[in-house]
């Protein structure tokens, strides 16, 4: 009889109290229309593989389109079904022919860090082989000395060169690189 009495207690204040809770209820959460993304991306993808890389709204984008002469580097300011749209212009998809990626994985980020240290070191030694050839006139092996590490110096710097350019990536959209809209509810 108590385990009745009890029960009829908790339904009784459960019933009271249940407008003074303040979990949501029904008219207090607004659904978000399911129409409209929170949040969209361009996603350039390798078919076949895990290689993906985002590109988002704010960031500049490097592309080439079918009927241009070369690259464009512009901002995205907003990305709509499968059309991009940039500073001036509205972008479909379709048009993209190439993209250009600076510094997306490790590898590339060591060879424009290597580079860029290369070429210093090249440019360096360069001034110290040829202070070394213009003040030693009269002795003919540190001229000669002078000259050698000049072209090490040019080789470093070709080196450091050869590295920096490998900092883009280019990618042909086509069956291997998918280029696509993601959009996030």
């Amino acid at each position: 009889m108590s385990k009745h009495l009890l029960f009829g207690f908790l339904l009784f204040f459960a019933s009271v109290f249940t407008h003074l809770c303040q979990a949501q209820t029904t008219d207090s959460v607004r659904a978000a229309p399911s129409s409209t993304a929170s949040h969209r991306y361009l996603l350039l993808a390798k078919t076949g593989s895990l290689a993906r890389y985002r590109m988002y709204i704010g960031e500049k984008i490097t592309f080439k389109r079918h009927q241009d002469e070369g690259f464009k580097t512009l901002p995205i300011l907003d990305i709509r079904d499968s059309t991009l749209y940039v500073q001036g212009l509205r972008v479909p998809l379709k048009d993209i022919e190439k993209i250009k990626l600076k510094n997306h994985t490790g590898g590339r980020k060591v060879a424009n860090f290597s580079g860029a240290f290369l070429k210093t070191a090249g440019t360096i030694f360069t001034l110290v082989g040829a202070i070394n050839f213009l003040t030693n006139l009269d002795e003919k092996y540190d001229r000669q000395d002078g000259l050698h590490t000049m072209g090490g110096a040019a080789v470093l710097f070709a080196a450091g060169t050869g590295l920096q350019a490998m900092r883009y990536g280019t990618y042909t959209i086509n069956e291997k690189w998918t280029l696509k809209v993601i959009e996030m509810y």
